[in-house]
């Protein structure tokens, strides 16, 4: 399974002023959901994925290989393997931590996962795990897509603001 360890897209390398990333979770073989809101996005610069992801991987970088995809695996994850748990990067000069989120109690709270994301100096934290969206707006931006099968959230990052909106299908 191929897959991106690092990525630091700044706005500025590119030469575009925004910059947007589609945020999916819990897809569980649920590629379709995906490819039908990614063709919808056709300038779309990330795809990030919150885990539980199975196979779907795969599948987004054969049919979108010109989009780079951030991933970390779920606790259905069992036929991925050499993928982390968590995983740090920018994206368009904002540092996000991304984590699946049943390691952080996330069905609990959204705390300690938020803490952990500000603790490793994070501007956004995303997770997945609960099916359920979520998006708070405090200190550190923090975003659960909910079920691929049910939404998604679109991440924009434009001259240093960050702007999220959680979209259902």
């Amino acid at each position: 399974m191929k897959e991106i360890n690092t990525i630091k897209i700044f706005s500025t390398e590119l030469g575009c002023i925004a910059m947007q990333a589609l945020i999916f979770s819990d897809s569980h073989r649920g590629f379709s959901y995906i490819y039908d809101t990614v063709v919808k996005y056709p300038k779309i610069d990330l795809i990030i994925h919150a885990g539980d992801v199975q196979a779907d991987v795969d599948d987004i970088l054969s049919v979108f290989p010109r989009i780079p995809c951030a991933y970390v695996l779920g606790n259905n994850d069992f036929s991925v393997w050499d993928v982390p748990y968590d995983r740090f990067f920018e994206f368009g000069g904002k540092k996000i931590f991304l984590t699946h989120g049943h390691n952080y109690g996330v069905k609990m709270s959204p705390r300690r996962v938020t803490a952990k994301a500000k603790e490793m100096g994070a501007d956004i934290c995303i997770f997945g795990h609960t099916h359920v969206p979520y998006l708070d707006e405090g200190e550190i931006l923090t975003i659960n897509p909910g079920t691929a099968r049910r939404g998604y959230a679109l991440l924009t990052v434009e001259d240093g603001t960050v702007r999220a909106e959680l979209k259902p299908l």
